[in-house]
């Protein structure tokens, strides 16, 4: 009676009477609006509100409708159709201050085109903005490509080809990303005219040194971008330094390689012997030989390890062993032949085998002709397909096994000195090249490019311009929990389920039409995350009562 008397908030019921009517997500969509405004400040990228008619200007900015579109693909990636229903399930309209019903499905298409016209501004942005945080990790930067697919007949980008998880598409986009040492994306496109990985890099190594103004950079690259002319492309602009790897069937062609002393390696080869032929440890299954600047400049470290040893020849005798398969359902089709049989289609056959499997070197074949007599005494011509394993050149790419081969123009006197590395640590930069495969997959799967909903080439891009902002969510919590480990939380998905359970309820009594809003009691978990990002008043009473929240 006294707290009564003393409290006109305080209102006598009983649980029977206390209503729960719904609830919506707070926590994980209030932290990530901390990142993108107070960690990234990328609202200050897009354009302000503006007539978008003679008298009335836009119910929702550029820069909300990007905002919302890359938390949705942090937190729940799916079609743009459902942004709006997953909008409806979160408090992203008291978080950032827009009236919801203003962000529908139509909005989101309207705006897609506007977003797509300031990545530019993005990427000269975070470039910028990357260089000031930590310029030592713009030195050294990560470049790859990969593809991506559409279902149905639209999209202007696509071309036919060949992806590499799906096989044939007949719409096929290629995408290109680029981070630095962090893993931080700083320049992404979608490449129209696509032929191969190794005609792409010249043009974006260009289009870079024009874009960004950097005076030099070094560029790590996966080995299938690799080819002379690229090579002599980036050493001939002087602004680039590169970092990459040959090809199996390239190694043998390096000078001084003396490919020879591997002849009789196996898994099971001491240290002592791998030493002994020249080789220094790197790590327990990692060897590696310096080989010096070859007539082109260019310097070589030769890496051995016997688990990859082991691998590539599992991997070779395993397609063999395929090959071999078809070719002798193959040649049981010859000879029960129905139909007399032509010499071109029969090896055209044979030779898509060999492709498929790529054992073209380790096996040959021949057709001997047949006749074939049939019950009705009618003749039917057709071969007898022999084939045999090439033991020769089996053995001699069996002396390249477990060996992969680092080129670089970078060397003793490279100047400024901080760009310079030695054996060990051009091992160690190539190996971090999984950044950006990381990003990829992450951009690919979590965040799932595929299957993309949106056809036109502006829309396309923008599609991509999130995916890669959310990705820049990502990997700035994945940097941030490498340096501090919280209990409980190994990844940015975990972290994100963590957060989602702390949502805000709306509270009522039964017979009172008044609601008040809640936030559910934060556990300890969240509590530690919002402290290692600096986030703590997303929790606290004053910042819950300026969005309309009372705290439990």
């Amino acid at each position: 009676m006294l707290k009564i008397s003393r409290s006109t908030n305080t209102i006598v019921t009983t649980i029977d009477d206390l209503l729960f009517e719904d609830h919506w997500h707070y926590l994980d969509v209030a932290f990530l609006n901390h990142l993108w405004e107070n960690e990234w400040g990328l609202s200050e990228l897009f354009p302000l509100p503006k007539e978008n008619s003679i008298n009335r200007k836009k119910d929702i900015s550029t820069s909300d409708i990007a905002k919302i579109l890359t938390f949705y693909r942090c937190l729940d990636p799916r079609s743009y159709l459902n942004a709006v229903d997953w909008f409806k399930t979160t408090a992203c309209d008291l978080i950032i201050g827009i009236d919801k019903a203003h962000f529908n499905d139509s909005r989101i298409y309207r705006e897609l085109t506007s977003i797509e016209q300031q990545k530019e501004k993005i990427e000269q942005w975070l470039y910028e903005t990357l260089k000031e945080r930590d310029n030592a990790s713009m030195r050294m930067v990560f470049y790859d490509l990969s593809d991506s697919h559409f279902e149905g007949t639209k999209c202007e980008l696509a071309r036919p080809g060949q992806t590499k998880p799906h096989g044939f598409k007949s719409k096929r986009v290629v995408l290109s990303l680029l981070v630095n040492s962090k893993g931080e994306p700083f320049s992404w496109d979608i490449l129209e005219d696509y032929t191969a990985d190794v005609k792409t890099l010249t043009g974006n190594a260009d289009k870079w040194v024009q874009k960004f103004g950097f005076e030099k950079m070094t560029l790590v690259f996966d080995r299938g971008i690799v080819s002379d002319d690229n090579l002599k492309h980036l050493e001939n602009s002087q602004k680039y330094q590169y970092i990459t790897a040959l090809n199996k069937n390239q190694i043998s062609g390096v000078e001084g390689i003396k490919s020879e002393r591997f002849r009789n390696f196996t898994k099971e080869t001491l240290k002592k012997e791998i030493i002994s032929i020249g080789l220094t440890k790197y790590d327990d299954d990692t060897y590696y030989e310096y080989l010096g600047v070859d007539s082109d400049k260019r310097r070589h470290v030769l890496v051995f390890s016997p688990g990859l040893l082991e691998t590539h020849r599992k991997a070779r005798e395993m397609f063999i062993e395929k090959a071999i398969g078809e070719l002798e359902r193959e040649k049981q089709s010859l000879l029960e032949a129905k139909k007399s049989r032509q010499v071109k289609p029969t090896e055209k056959r044979i030779d898509k085998i060999l492709n498929k499997f790529k054992v073209n070197q380790f096996l040959s074949y021949r057709l001997m002709s047949t006749v074939l007599t049939k019950n009705s005494g009618s003749e039917v011509q057709t071969f007898d397909l022999v084939y045999e394993r090439k033991t020769e050149a089996i053995k001699k790419a069996m002396l390249t096994d477990g060996i992969w081969m680092l080129v670089t123009n970078i060397c003793e006197t490279t100047e400024p000195a901080e760009y310079r590395f030695g054996p060990r640590e051009l091992i160690k930069a190539y190996r971090d090249k999984n950044r950006v495969e990381e990003g990829f997959k992450e951009v690919k799967s979590f965040l799932k490019f595929q299957p993309t909903f949106v056809y036109t080439k502006e829309h396309v891009r923008a599609h991509y311009t999130i995916c890669i902002l959310s990705y820049l969510m990502d990997v700035s919590i994945t940097n941030k929990l490498r340096e501090n480990c919280i209990e409980g939380v190994s990844s940015v998905n975990k972290m994100y389920r963590i957060l989602e359970r702390c949502e805000i309820g709306k509270l009522g009594l039964r017979g009172d039409k008044s609601r008040i809003l809640k936030l559910t009691a934060m556990t300890n978990a969240q509590k530690n995350i919002l402290e290692m990002f600096n986030c703590k008043y997303l929790g606290m009473n004053n910042h819950l009562k300026s969005i309309g929240i009372k705290k439990m």
